[in-house]
């Protein structure tokens, strides 16, 4: 294990447990005060709704995941791009500079075409129409790169599994 210095020598994998029990602890008393204080308050314009007392507490919490997650994400990258140029491109006989562009193009390529081919139905939200085309585009974009990352992921790992019995057929 590769530890972190500075942070009283801590193995990678212990701050990543810790962050992970930190946010899953957060997130459980955020929604369960959601839920628990103040959830069957009327909306004033329209009784029929909702309006709990914490929602804001709620969304906060969700933006300020959002931003960690954008910052974090951006470090990493720009990290991994780094480290891809500074090498000759191999680590332990892997293309590392290779797979590191290729992932990241294939996301992006990804991500357009799932703008591309998005849909702009208008969706019932509260009891109206959504009919805002890009907003429309920019949700379907992420829940079906999301699915579709998903199953290549599955595919990948399930590629990997069967990596012992394509060795032996080889043979």
């Amino acid at each position: 294990m590769k530890k972190i210095k500075g942070i009283a020598q801590i193995e990678e994998e212990r701050i990543s447990q810790i962050v992970l029990y930190v946010i899953v602890a957060l997130s459980a008393i955020v929604f369960l005060a959601f839920y628990l204080i103040g959830y069957d308050i009327p909306f004033a314009d329209n009784t029929a709704f909702n309006a709990p007392m914490l929602t804001d507490v709620l969304l906060g919490f969700m933006w300020g995941l959002f931003a960690i997650t954008v910052i974090v994400s951006l470090i990493a990258i720009v990290r991994s791009v780094r480290r891809a140029n500074q090498r000759d491109g191999l680590s332990n006989g892997i293309p590392a500079r290779k797979i590191t562009y290729f992932i990241y193009g294939l996301t992006a390529l990804i991500l357009f075409f799932t703008f591309i081919f998005a849909s702009t139905q208008a969706i019932m939200v509260n009891g109206q129409n959504f009919t805002d085309g890009f907003w429309l585009r920019v949700t379907d974009m992420f829940v079906n790169t999301s699915l579709l990352l998903l199953v290549l992921a599955a595919g990948v790992v399930g590629f990997g599994a069967t990596r012992y019995y394509r060795k032996g057929r080889g043979k």
